[in-house]
């Protein structure tokens, strides 16, 4: 509960997000994702510098972002480790300080200093004691290098960079597949959505609250949905500055059925929670932290909503991001390994999707929030590499690994589900059968090319599937050299990869047949 400044004893301060702080604590928490710890203070400063530290600590958390106060404070931390190994507790922090420390750590590690530096000026312009007057002439004259950035995205890393084509559609067909046969919840199904499709950092989902999913108000079935998505990294205290994102009709669903989902719950684990408190349920509410409350006042759960007291912690939305992900079980053709996901991957896949369609750094720094295009640059430098022309020998050597064909083989047409039902067959384009669909229902999809990556389709031994490959690759190649855009050419790919595949079968089918001849 956010105490009234008249409320609040003398001996403590409000963080900029209006958590209340004991300046006499050795740990203050700044927001639900930062605890600030202190305890070393006492171990490394002499008396009078404590008190100065501990002044300038307190105007860190009422003035900027939790964030940048642990940031200060776990550089300041350092550099004093530092100092005290070479001459004891500190009293003065001087200009010899600075150039000792900047030797010890090295040109890899300088950017710390930039840090390092903004702090003892911020405290040197406080007037706090402590800092030597010639450490600001110092720190003017040093030219820091910041930390090289765009590496993963220029190497097209295949740990921490963009994904592929490949793994991008592996990703977004596992996701769904895994929802639909009920592995993964639609809380988790729409966190990871969002992820892939806003490339939002986790803090920001975290955010969310009901009243920030807007449904358009019209006669039409299918209605538009904005997510009002709150800023960060730009100066302002909690949820003062939003920017909308328009969501897709199917995203825009499930995102509204989840809304629906949590408004249920919560009313059922609380009724006395009346309409005008609704908006202010979170998204991906942290029911744990709501039950704890509420088993001490019903009337404190009401108060505590508008605040991010029933928030999950970042550090949370990012590790069910990453343990989804991990359980949906996808392949990378590029490691041939699991597939690895982060929040910062998936954003930067945004960019990159962003810059392989053309768009400049502008647009890409709009869908990133950032403030200014300075750091979309690296997304538009290097387009050419970032899709790979496939082929047959290419499409055969990544089969095995990415996994893009999910069906089961068989024999003879009589051997699959829906065998002998003749609407259920397959057929290529020049009409003959690839395959049979096991499912039951209307699909829409364009058949024969959709169905290969389809978990109902039951490719046929004796299948044209050469054929449908050869097609696939001349069409590949006819798009590319009408657009010149390798990006249009590759939609296809991964049905490229999951035929091969199905070749691949076959060949092995056979040879077990024939060695089945042969030793029968």
């Amino acid at each position: 509960m956010i105490p009234k400044n008249d409320e609040r004893d003398k001996g403590s301060i409000l963080s900029r997000e209006g958590y209340e702080i004991s300046i006499v604590s050795s740990r203050w928490r700044l927001s639900r994702d930062v605890i600030v710890g202190l305890e070393w203070v006492a171990d490394l400063l002499d008396e009078r510098l404590q008190e100065s530290y501990i002044s300038l600590m307190a105007h860190y958390a009422a003035k900027f972002a939790p964030g940048t106060t642990e940031a200060a404070n776990s550089s300041f931390k350092a550099f004093a480790r530092h100092v005290v190994s070479s001459r004891g507790a500190i009293g003065v922090i001087t200009p010899y300080d600075l150039i000792n420390y900047r030797s010890a750590i090295g040109a890899t590690a300088e950017p710390r200093l930039g840090v390092l530096g903004t702090l003892l000026k911020i405290w040197s312009n406080l007037d706090l004691p402590g800092v030597d007057g010639e450490v600001l002439e110092l720190l003017e004259g040093w030219r820091i290098k910041g930390w090289r950035k765009g590496v993963a995205v220029q190497t097209m890393c295949p740990l921490t960079g963009p994904l592929s084509e490949l793994e991008y559609e592996a990703l977004c067909f596992s996701l769904v597949d895994a929802f639909e046969t009920d592995k993964i919840s639609l809380e988790e199904f729409v966190l990871v959505d969002l992820f892939i499709a806003t490339g939002r950092r986790p803090v920001q989902l975290g955010d969310l609250k009901v009243r920030d999913i807007i449904c358009a108000d019209n006669d039409v079935e299918v209605k538009e949905v904005i997510l009002n998505v709150p800023r960060r990294k730009q100066g302002d205290p909690w949820r003062t500055e939003f920017k909308p994102i328009y969501l897709t009709p199917d995203k825009g669903v499930a995102v509204q059925l989840l809304v629906e989902e949590s408004i249920t719950k919560f009313r059922h684990k609380y009724p006395f929670i009346i309409n005008e408190d609704v908006g202010d349920i979170p998204l991906f509410p942290s029911w744990r932290k709501v039950a704890a409350v509420a088993e001490e006042s019903s009337d404190l759960v009401v108060r505590l909503l508008p605040t991010e007291m029933f928030h999950l912690n970042t550090s949370t939305i990012s590790y069910r991001l990453e343990t989804i992900i991990e359980s949906l079980d996808v392949s990378s053709e590029r490691t041939g390994e699991r597939l690895r996901v982060f929040p910062l991957r998936l954003r930067r896949n945004v960019a990159t999707r962003a810059a392989r369609q053309g768009y400049g750094t502008v647009v890409i720094a709009e869908l990133l929030d950032h403030t200014d295009d300075q750091n979309a640059r690296v997304y538009t430098e290097n387009v050419p590499e970032h899709v790979d022309a496939i082929n047959e020998a290419v499409a055969r050597q990544l089969a095995p690994i990415a996994q893009a064909f999910c069906g089961i083989l068989v024999d003879h047409e009589s051997h699959a589900i829906r065998g002998q039902d003749p609407a259920s067959r397959i057929r290529a384009d020049n009409g003959t059968g690839v395959g049979t669909c096991g499912m039951h229902g209307f699909c829409g999809a364009l058949a024969p090319i959709a169905c290969y990556t389809c978990k109902a389709f039951q490719p046929w031994l004796d299948g044209p599937h050469q054929e449908v490959m050869d097609g696939l690759l001349y069409e590949r190649e006819r798009i590319c050299e009408l657009t010149r855009d390798e990006s249009m050419a590759a939609i296809n790919d991964r049905t490229v990869v999951a035929v091969a595949e199905v070749i691949r079968r076959c060949e092995e089918r056979r040879r077990e047949l024939d060695a089945e001849v042969v030793n029968g």
